[in-house]
């Protein structure tokens, strides 16, 4: 039987080997998504024959277990029948969510009499980084513009990686810009902005890039991310909605600064909307090359 531990910060150690062999870009497996969302979607993880098991809450269900789809060094067909034995010894059911599709068509073979749905609001966006570092084009006019207005009325500003002397700048300013002013942690969004928090404060003890934009030092702007392949998974970013062009502004000069130490990247993801028709709006204003769709799995 496979024995499930609670993820933390502490155990992003763990986490890493199994991040950088990953064959999905899917953000569902980087450490920080995993650590930022462990409360909120009951992620645990149990590690056997070098292969990463984790159980979480459904997608498509929140009152539901289920699993993602192993990773690692077992062929899906063991680490598949590996889960269905714990799930009988334990009386669970085998539920998978969060499935990447380029899992699918192995898992459908492996499971033949399982369902497999399409998890709405939950595909990832992923754009061409080298455009985002540029913004050229017509399909980023109205992006370029507004970075241009940005700069033009904002002089002041600078730009630079986080440290540990802007921690305590960096909360104030997400705790200030935080739309959601309660700590309901069955809300996703209030859970998101708190753990937004929680992140910067460990910053130091898992070391994530991260950049922020002051205006005559105030910061306006602050984006952190990670990077797995030849992909930068942006977890978070926030910006001063009242400063035009703060958002499009970190967002490329945070590209252009994790470029500038890794040009061997392709692809920047940039998450979910989760059905946010706003958050919807600005990340399909990006232009996106790819979604990655996940799906939920189920027995019939």
């Amino acid at each position: 039987m496979l024995e499930f531990k609670p993820i933390t910060i502490e155990t992003v150690e763990e986490l890493l080997p199994f991040a950088k062999e990953q064959q999905t870009r899917s953000c569902d497996y980087t450490p920080g998504n995993l650590v930022m969302w462990a409360r909120f979607m009951n992620y645990k993880y149990a590690i056997s024959d070098d292969t990463l098991f984790i159980e979480c809450k459904s997608q498509s269900d929140l009152q539901s277990e289920a699993y993602l789809a192993p990773i690692g060094k077992m062929s899906l067909s063991e680490s598949v029948a590996l889960l269905q034995a714990h799930c009988n010894e334990t009386g669970k059911e085998l539920r998978l969510t969060a499935v990447p599709q380029e899992f699918v068509t192995e898992l459908q073979g492996l499971l033949p009499d399982f369902e497999c749905t399409e998890l709405e609001n939950w595909s990832d966006y992923v754009y061409d980084i080298q455009k985002l570092s540029t913004l050229q084009g017509k399909a980023l006019n109205k992006k370029r513009n507004r970075y241009n207005k940005f700069i033009a009325e904002q002089p002041s500003y600078s730009y630079s990686r986080c440290t540990h002397n802007d921690i305590k700048d960096v909360i104030n300013f997400l705790a200030a810009n935080r739309e959601c002013q309660h700590n309901r942690e069955d809300n996703m969004r209030c859970y998101e902005q708190w753990q937004c928090m929680a992140t910067v404060r460990n910053l130091l003890k898992y070391e994530q890039p991260a950049g922020i934009i002051r205006i005559n030092g105030k910061i306006a702007a602050f984006t952190l991310g990670e990077i797995f392949g030849d992909t930068l998974f942006v977890h978070i970013e926030k910006a001063d909605h009242n400063i035009a062009g703060a958002s499009e502004a970190i967002n490329r000069m945070f590209v252009n600064d994790i470029l500038s130490q890794h040009p061997e990247l392709v692809y920047a993801n940039r998450e979910e909307d989760l059905g946010d028709p706003g958050l919807r709006q600005v990340k399909r204003a990006y232009n996106p090359v790819m979604m990655i769709q996940r799906y939920e799995m189920y027995k019939k």
